[in-house]
């Protein structure tokens, strides 16, 4: 489980599904902002290692990101514009 209030983006490897990603029209480096910009994290009721995160990207474009975290990757499975 990842402790979010002490979440350092630097110390994890990021996976992105760059197909599912272009089919909602992002990129990876607008989802990769999201995390090094304020967030906020909820709990996937169906999948405990999977979280919702809303956040900005550096332009300020919200985003809804579902993401998977095993061990120190984060594999974001899909995200769309909010």
């Amino acid at each position: 489980m990842v402790n979010w209030t002490k979440f350092d983006p630097a110390s994890f490897e990021f996976d992105f599904d760059e197909d599912k990603l272009e089919a909602h029209g992002l990129t990876p480096d607008e989802v990769a902002q999201c995390f090094w910009n304020a967030f906020e994290v909820r709990c996937n009721k169906s999948f405990h290692d999977r979280y919702q995160i809303v956040g900005r990207t550096d332009a300020g474009r919200a985003l809804k990101l579902i993401v998977q975290v095993k061990s120190r990757v984060i594999r974001v499975i899909t995200g769309w514009p909010i």
